[in-house]
């Protein structure tokens, strides 16, 4: 058996400063306030700077394997052209 809830009213009536999505603006006081292209600029640029450092240490740790890899190769040359 299934029962529908009917959604209750709210609690209290929205004021006259509430925005349509529910949100209500600060007055004063706020001194941190920053344009929304700003913050996405911010956003994106911090983006963009953790992705080359992710880069910059991926590429890095490449050639520490690359070279490992070359020197294990190399002894295994070196092993395999003994006599035994």
């Amino acid at each position: 058996m299934q029962t529908l809830v009917q959604p209750s009213a709210p609690a209290t009536p929205p004021s006259g400063s509430a925005l349509p999505d529910g949100f209500v603006k600060v007055q004063g006081g706020a001194t941190e306030q920053v344009s929304e292209t700003t913050s996405l600029l911010l956003a994106y640029s911090a983006i963009w700077l953790i992705l080359m450092a992710f880069t910059l240490v991926t590429f890095r740790a490449l050639r520490a394997l690359r070279g490992q890899a070359e020197r294990a190769d190399k002894a295994v040359r070196q092993l395999s052209h003994t006599p035994r």
